[in-house]
């Protein structure tokens, strides 16, 4: 499953984050990438890769990697 792969790589990348001594996040960062690794373990235990919930979920999920990065409006991404 290269799906499962993928996110599973996302999940070690977010708990890295979180793990890391040396860098103070903000109660709302914090909570925020919080919420991306339920989000992200949710979709590493679902078996379908492209049910419509799944399209929202990482819409949802980008989106919350983009606020936690500051870019707030995405607008100009485009």
């Amino acid at each position: 499953m290269k799906h499962k792969h993928r996110v599973d790589q996302l999940q070690n990348g977010v708990r890295s984050l979180l793990a890391k001594s040396g860098y103070a996040f903000s109660e709302e960062d914090k909570a925020l990438l919080e919420a991306i690794l339920v989000e992200l373990e949710e979709m590493s235990n679902n078996e379908k890769d492209n049910s419509p919930d799944q399209i929202l979920k990482v819409l949802s999920l980008l989106l919350r990697f983009l606020k936690f990065f500051g870019i707030d409006d995405i607008t100009g991404l485009f």
